[in-house]
């Protein structure tokens, strides 16, 4: 009988063991599959910010591209669709606190089953996108070519950035300068960075304190010897860098220096009546800025050829114009800013000047010339002139700065002073200045071209999760 007992109770305890063995093994089925499950909820939710993520990286790429009107998606983009999931995004775009910001609002999603009509997860992101520059101007800048033809005698800059190449033609031209980078070779001329047969020179003095040599940083070789590739006692070289930046983009929007508080004045009367000098603009803030369109306006001037003459101009905000400047007849004009501040012109067309000037005590300016490279000055310019700077009179104009987006060209031009230019800038720039009479060209040391700003681009400044 007591066998029997015994027998009963270890059959009670191997059930009891069973029941909790089998609740243990659910219990851990059931917190295995809880697990996956957040974990597949929470991979999906963080698939759901990179989708708004993802969707702000394309607006910022969108107004990087050119459109600063962008507002956004008009529909949700599907940025991954497969059988477990969908992930899209939707952007909108409105303008920040100021013309150089954006803010974009992007809203993420994941639809699981990839099929279902309504999100499963929603992340809503905002990011602040302000345009900005990594880069300044210098006293020349070429995205591509400096060529110096054979009439040239002295060059003088501060600093010298070129993506491509410098090329002088003849021995007994000198290239006068502090600082000299190029990014790039003339694969004509044994992979010279520069080359020709001209002469680099060391200034007499330095802008940089400390500073006693030229220096020279070049992505491949310096054919021009001495000092070739070898540091001496008037220049430090650093020749066959193969890391060098280069020059992306001289775009500078005039919305970059124009808000909405400037207005439209639908014409170019301010250029081409009154006596002289005339204000510009004659009503503040009224300019071509708005646009209600782009490009060259017919209205301007005639059939969009502003002749300036020789009268003076007084840039006292800055100011935008559709129009070319004497592309019609070469003009003589003078320029001048009754203010310390720099003063920027945005011409849509091109400019062609015989002669130009500041006059005395005139603060900074910087004339950026959007327009094509006109066929009219194929012969004089090899490699473009939309801004083209000919041989009438004694240029004189060391507060203004000249930017081409294409081609800058110095066609047996004569300078009257010593610095004759603030600066100059372009896609290439071609040299062909008189030798001497009375003066070289040289730039003017003292101006700041570190307010110019090159290689803007859109940025998230700010991100928020919302």
């Amino acid at each position: 009988m007591k066998s029997k007992q015994q027998s009963g109770s270890v059959l009670v305890s191997i059930l009891a063991v069973m029941i909790f063995l089998t609740t243990l093994l659910f219990g851990i089925v059931s917190l295995a599959s809880a697990n996956l499950s957040r974990a597949r909820g929470r991979i999906q939710l963080l698939q759901a910010q990179y989708a708004a993520e993802s969707g702000a990286d394309a607006a910022i790429a969108v107004l990087n591209g050119g459109n600063d009107s962008y507002t956004g998606t008009t529909s949700d983009v599907t940025l991954l669709d497969t059988t477990q999931y969908k992930a899209t995004y939707s952007t909108t775009v409105a303008n920040g606190s100021t013309s150089k910001e954006r803010v974009v609002t992007a809203v993420g999603k994941v639809y699981a089953p990839a099929a279902a009509s309504t999100p499963r997860y929603t992340r809503t992101i905002r990011v602040t996108a302000q345009r900005t520059s990594t880069t300044t101007a210098s006293s020349m800048v070429s995205r591509n070519i400096v060529d110096i033809a054979s009439g040239v005698k002295d060059i003088k800059a501060k600093d010298v950035y070129v993506n491509g190449f410098i090329n002088m033609n003849k021995n007994t031209t000198n290239l006068i300068a502090e600082n000299i980078t190029v990014a790039g070779k003339n694969t004509s001329a044994s992979n010279c960075s520069i080359g020709g047969t001209g002469n680099l020179v060391k200034p007499t003095s330095f802008s940089t304190p400390g500073q006693t040599k030229t220096k020279l940083l070049l992505a491949y070789n310096n054919c021009i010897s001495p000092p070739g590739n070898t540091s001496n006692s008037n220049f430090d070289v650093s020749a066959n860098q193969g890391t060098i930046g280069t020059v992306q983009s001289m775009y500078i929007p005039w919305s970059q220096f124009m808000d909405n508080t400037y207005t439209d004045a639908n014409n170019c009367n301010d250029w081409t009546t009154g006596a002289s000098p005339r204000t510009i603009p004659s009503i503040s803030k009224r300019s071509h800025y708005p646009d209600s369109s782009s490009n060259v306006a017919s209205t301007c001037g005639t059939s969009g050829s502003l002749a300036l003459g020789s009268n003076q101009y007084n840039i006292t905000d800055n100011v935008h114009v559709r129009a070319n400047l004497c592309s019609a007849a070469a003009c003589t004009p003078t320029f001048y800013n009754p203010s310390t501040s720099l003063r920027y012109i945005f011409v849509e067309g091109t400019v062609n000047f015989d002669e130009v000037d500041t006059a005395s005590g005139s603060g900074p300016i910087a004339l950026i010339v959007y327009g094509t490279d006109p066929s009219s000055k194929a012969s004089a310019c090899p490699y473009g002139g939309s801004i083209y700077l000919g041989n009438s009179g004694t240029t004189a104009a060391p507060a203004l700065y000249f930017l081409a987006m294409n081609g800058l060209c110095i066609d047996k031009t004569k300078f009257g002073s010593s610095p004759a230019l603030g600066g100059v800038a372009g896609k290439n720039l071609y040299i062909a200045s008189n030798s001497g009479t009375p003066f070289d060209l040289a730039m003017d040391t003292a101006f700041p071209v570190s307010q110019i700003p090159i290689d803007l681009a859109w940025r998230a400044a700010r991100y928020e999760r919302l």
